[in-house]
């Protein structure tokens, strides 16, 4: 073998070493998998039960439609909050003992702050915060896991925020739209309107689209009142109608449904994007 070979072959040898230390780097041991707090999987999640102190329980299930809210109101439910809430069952579990000689007072168990069923089935009751830590006690079954303290305050919200910040259901399709100085009615695909005023096809639909698609910031809960003197009345190929009626604030502008008290606070700025349209410019 030529000394041009062997010194190649001896070099060939060498990165070959090298590169099998970089990749198995002897003496590092296997990363161990973190335990998660439950094995069970989002997607197959059908049923969701809130449980807090003096506080009225949140029931909430899904169908064909997605998440629906049965108690304490028959809404569709807020679709953000719920996904938050399922990333608890695969949470970091940062330690686990057995509860069996523990005292679960020490622990704020006795008396949990909240309790959270998946599925009818695992249960998993919040205790006491380790505040300098950011950890909170949670149980399941007999076991005491220290997870991340985020989750709690996902649980400890209000019953109103539960409640999906869409104004309309998701697939609900406008047939005709009551508003305090006009009337719009769909016909034969052509939108009518009752105001006298030079309105383009896309300003008609933009308004419609507002009220398809916008959200509340936040929702409250008011007191019902009589449908026949709503505000608004919005009619639906495929639903149930809505009515509405209009609250002004010095910063926001509020819409109530009328025959389930709840509350869409709005910015100020959507009063004139869902009560008017923009006439027509004429650019002659």
């Amino acid at each position: 073998m030529s000394k041009r070979n062997l010194l190649n072959l001896i070099l060939f040898v060498f990165v070959t070493i090298l590169v099998t230390l970089v990749i198995f780097e002897p003496g590092k041991e296997t990363a161990i998998a973190p335990n998660t707090l439950t094995k069970l999987k989002t997607e197959n999640i059908q049923h969701i039960r809130i449980a807090r102190p003096n506080e009225p329980v949140i029931e909430l299930y899904k169908n064909e439609d997605g998440w629906q809210m049965s108690q304490p109101y028959q809404q569709s439910a807020n679709v953000f909050r719920i996904k938050s809430i399922l990333k608890l069952l695969n949470a970091t579990s940062l330690s686990q003992n057995s509860l069996v000689n523990l005292n679960l007072f020490e622990f704020g168990l006795k008396k949990p702050l909240a309790t959270i069923t998946f599925n009818n089935d695992v249960s998993i009751e919040f205790g006491h915060n380790k505040s300098l830590n950011h950890h909170r006690y949670v149980k399941i079954g007999s076991t005491l896991h220290l997870i991340p303290d985020t989750f709690y305050y996902q649980l400890a919200a209000n019953s109103e925020s539960f409640i999906n910040h869409k104004l309309l259901p998701e697939k609900s399709k406008i047939q005709k739209l009551i508003l305090p100085a006009m009337e719009l009615e769909q016909i034969e695909d052509r939108w009518n309107v009752t105001a006298k005023n030079d309105f383009s096809a896309d300003a008609i639909n933009q308004l419609i689209d507002e009220w398809q698609l916008s959200q509340a910031y936040n929702i409250t809960i008011d007191k019902k009142s009589n449908k026949l003197n709503a505000d608004v009345k919005i009619y639906f190929k495929n639903s149930s109608p809505l009515y509405f009626n209009i609250n002004e604030e010095q910063n926001n502008f509020n819409l109530t449904n009328v025959e389930t008290g709840i509350r869409y606070i709005l910015s100020a700025d959507r009063k004139d994007k869902l009560l008017k349209i923009s006439p027509a410019i004429n650019n002659e």
